[in-house]
């Protein structure tokens, strides 16, 4: 696995599943990504074959998983784990990354633009969770 940040792909599912399920339970962060009502599929296969997770979002709760979801997303985001990374960790513009290419989106994309504001909110929870682990940001 080819990462600055990572020294193999579990500790990168690790980190981002961790981020994601307590970013689910932060009462703000939950209204809006519950607002949402999507299965939002994070495939940053490019790097290496094991590194994806989903955040669902459709139900009364909010699932966090590592993989592939069961069921189809309606939106799937591709990227490297560097950049994605790098967007959870506030050193990246997400919308910016799309515009330019770093960051590709398949489906119901309109919905994402919704989580602009509590994108600034994920990102010390993701550096907690990688200070605890003892990875560098």
């Amino acid at each position: 696995m080819k990462s600055k940040y990572f020294s193999d792909p579990s500790s990168a599912v690790e980190a981002f599943v961790e981020t994601f399920r307590r970013a689910a339970n932060d009462p703000q962060i939950a209204g809006v990504m519950g607002q949402l009502k999507q299965m939002v599929y994070f495939d940053y296969t490019q790097d290496d074959p094991q590194i994806s997770f989903y955040v669902d979002a459709r139900g009364q709760t909010i699932e966090v998983g590592a993989g592939a979801p069961s069921g189809h997303p309606d939106v799937t985001i591709l990227a490297g784990v560097d950049v994605g990374h790098q967007a959870w960790s506030n050193q990246l513009n997400p919308v910016v990354a799309m515009a330019t290419g770093r960051i590709k989106a398949k489906g119901s994309t309109a919905a994402l633009l919704k989580l602009s504001p509590v994108l600034k909110m994920i990102a010390p929870i993701y550096l907690a969770v990688l200070a605890e682990k003892g990875i560098k940001a």
